[in-house]
């Protein structure tokens, strides 16, 4: 069946197959690469597999999973590049876990988030290939009894130009496999470069579109236990009974079991199990104390806003005294709310578990977070542990949590010799989601006599995923960074700034969500800075570029998007009738700098934007197409939150569960998006997040110089906005 895959099928089978027919080798690379993370002490190792068939296929192992970023292809370009074959001739695979290949953070992890695949990838990958390509042009120099400083390559050929001789790398593989592994190897001059830069089509394109491709919730296997689950609706609260015998005898029903986090139901098809589950008398144990209310926890943060907090940042003078002393201050209350994943395929995992072996097909981010969970479950080895990532539906940093992989390894330890997969209903999905955190903050300056600030004081108020999953990597136990990044090193030339933390935990499921804080800080802080060129009476464009004179990379990307845009900073009457208007946002977050400017239109309270022009630097761009889905991806997904998303909790409970509760951007409101590359010859940054920042601030800045109304809370759904002050000027 298309999309359906065997539980037979192992990763080792997998990549002879892809390089389909004998002769199949690979060549295990272990080369030494400079630290991923700035100040790290010991340098960091990888081992590349490239496998290069008889027919001079080239198969190579990413250390990253594929979810729709285009890693699958960006990651066989570097290698590509290196080794020279065209890329008609790479296929790729997912790497297996274990130390061989983490290669961030000085060796410590490997996970895919944080805009770092393609970053991390860098400099280890070119090394693979130009160590591939080193050793093929070895053993085919010592076969002609030539130097092999007179042989070069082409395409995927070593070639001999003083005799005239080629032979293709699938002959050469198996000498060159025997070959020590060269200690140095030369890397390719950019100005050299044929694939790097170039609009490459992405390799999985034709097998998702055929419905070849899988993904986890299409795996099968003969004897298969399907796994409905349950789980408390309530936070902080657990199943605490139920009653298995009501649903026991229904058809295919074969077991009920308590899990961790909930209950589960297992029959011979999901539908069956699904149906049973629903069947099922449950009885929740609540918290103990007061349950949770997301409003009243808002107003709780919100009233430490003048809490003194960390010291997250302080530049120059003491802003807090400077804003203090001021004769004209501006400040302002920002917050935005939980938020869900809402990843298109809900989260699943399929586990199999034998007396010596376990095997784990699970979407996810973290290929060495689910071995380790499946040996500490299993009490196998880790070396008996098989982690197999088909493409993830979806992943924004949901897929990091591996809440649902507890579950499947947990039933299939039990259920040892027969494979159980775990599917959750997207109600399960969205109420069990751990959200991105509710936010609020407080922004004051100090003006001086010509509106521009002279300080600026920001406290941020709450709680973060760093903290909750990732405490290992947090360089201060006080500061979570995941809060205040977005806030820190803006590029404004602000003589005084200071940012406070003050730390409120959540009493609620939290994680990593597309951009993560700088999703809520661009919005606090990029909204805030218009606030200060109204005030200024000066138009948002040209204050910010005011402020930007130390920051010339800035200033580009900003006047790039202003020159795509023809920008106007006053409302006008659009020649269909509409009123319009424009609003300005710029930010840098995972190394690369966007601005964006959008255009919007508001009809019956509903602000629909019509176009987004978006300018990007990220430092020395791969693949220029990846970079320009990535920001369509990443406008897109943080206009949708924007706009209408929300997750609420009164009572303890969740109030959405689905998209007709939980509404996600709709073809019809997807507006046309213009994107354009500035290549600054800076280090490589991110594509797969810093497009989503910037876009609630412009179109939010665009709503106030359109309507004179400051919207300072998402969503924009459920504000009355009219237009009855719709542009109290209009050009």
């Amino acid at each position: 069946m298309s999309g359906i895959v065997n539980l037979s099928l192992s990763r080792r089978r997998l990549l002879a197959g892809v390089s389909a027919g004998a002769g199949v080798l690979v060549l295990g690379l272990s080369l030494p690469v400079r630290p991923a993370r700035a100040g790290s002490a010991s340098p960091a190792t990888v081992n590349a597999f490239v496998a290069i068939a008889a027919d001079g296929t080239v198969t190579v192992q990413s250390p990253f999973v594929e979810m729709g970023q285009a890693v699958y292809t960006s990651i066989p370009m570097l290698v590509a590049e290196e080794l020279d074959v065209p890329m008609s001739a790479m296929r790729c695979v997912q790497a297996p876990h274990g130390p061989a290949y983490k290669i961030m953070f000085g060796n410590s992890v490997r996970f895919t988030g944080g805009s770092l695949s393609v970053r991390s990838s860098w400099d280890p990958l070119r090394r693979a290939g130009a160590t591939a390509r080193a050793m093929l042009v070895q053993a085919a120099a010592q076969g002609w009894n030539v130097p092999a400083s007179e042989c070069t390559t082409d395409r995927g050929d070593v070639v001999h130009a003083p005799s005239g001789r080629r032979r293709g790398y699938g002959e050469l593989a198996a000498v060159a496999a025997q070959l020590s592994t060269p200690a140095e190897v030369t890397l390719k001059d950019p100005r050299d470069f044929r694939l790097i830069g170039q609009p490459v089509r992405r390799l999985d394109s034709a097998e998702k579109v055929d419905g070849s491709a899988v993904f986890g919730i299409d795996v099968r296997a003969a004897d298969m236990l399907y796994a409905a689950v349950r789980q408390s609706a309530v936070v902080g609260g657990a199943i605490k009974s139920f009653a298995a015998d009501a649903v026991l005898g229904l058809p295919g029903v074969i077991a009920v079991e308590p899990i961790p986090n909930g209950v589960a139901v297992l029959a011979d098809g999901h539908w069956r199990a699904r149906q049973a589950l629903e069947q099922l008398p449950v009885e929740i144990d609540g918290p103990d104390g007061e349950t949770f209310d997301s409003e009243a926890w808002l107003a709780r943060m919100r009233a430490r806003l003048d809490d003194p907090g960390k010291v997250a940042e302080m530049r120059g003078a003491d802003a807090a005294a400077v804003v203090a002393a001021a004769e004209r201050v501006v400040r302002a209350d920002y917050d935005a709310p939980l938020l869900a994943h809402a990843t298109l395929e809900p989260m699943n995992c399929t586990a199999l578990v034998r007396e010596r072996r376990c095997t784990v097909w699970a979407p996810n981010q973290g290929a060495d977070f689910v071995a380790e969970i499946a040996a500490q479950i299993t009490g196998l080895p880790i070396e008996s542990i098989e982690v197999l990532t088909p493409f993830l539906g979806g992943g924004f940093g949901r897929r990091s949590t591996l809440d649902y992989v507890v579950q499947a390894v947990t039933l299939a330890n039990r259920y040892r010799g027969r494979p159980v997969q775990v599917l959750w209903s997207r109600e399960e999905d969205i109420r069990r989601d751990h959200f991105r955190p509710l936010g609020t903050a407080r922004l004051r300056a100090a003006l001086d006599g010509d509106g521009m600030p002279a300080a600026i004081h920001i406290t941020a108020v709450g709680d973060g995923p760093m903290r909750r999953h990732f405490a290992m990597f947090m360089e201060d136990p006080a500061l979570d960074e995941s809060v205040i990044e977005g806030l820190v090193g803006q590029p404004y030339a602000i003589p005084a700034a200071r940012v406070d933390y003050v730390y409120e935990p959540l009493p609620v499921q939290i994680g990593f969500w597309r951009s993560v804080g700088n999703s809520l800080n661009a919005f606090f802080k990029e909204c805030f800075i218009d606030e200060l060129a109204h005030a200024a009476r000066r138009d948002p464009v040209e204050y910010r570029r005011a402020l930007l004179g130390a920051a010339p990379r800035f200033r580009r990307v900003l006047d790039q998007a202003v020159q795509m845009s023809g920008w106007r900073g006053q409302a006008w009457l659009h020649e269909d009738g509409s009123r319009r208007a424009h609003g300005v946002a710029l930010h840098e977050s995972f190394g690369s700098v966007v601005a964006e400017i959008a255009e919007i239109a508001i009809d019956a309270d509903r602000v629909r934007v019509h176009k987004v022009w978006c300018a990007v630097d990220c430092g020395r761009v791969v693949n220029p197409a990846h970079v320009i889905m990535q920001m369509e991806s990443g406008i897109a997904f943080g206009l949708s939150a924007t706009l209408g998303e929300r997750i609420t909790i009164e009572g303890g409970r969740v109030g959405q569960s689905n998209f007709d509760d939980y509404p996600i951007l709709t073809p019809a409101q997807m507006p046309a998006i213009e994107v354009a590359i500035i290549d600054s010859g800076a280090a490589l940054g991110g594509a797969g997040e810093p497009g989503t920042p910037p876009i609630a601030a412009a179109v939010c800045n665009a709503v106030f110089a359109l309507t004179g109304t400051r919207v300072r809370s998402l969503p924009l759904a459920g504000w009355k906005l009219g237009c009855k002050a719709c542009a109290p000027q209009v050009a």
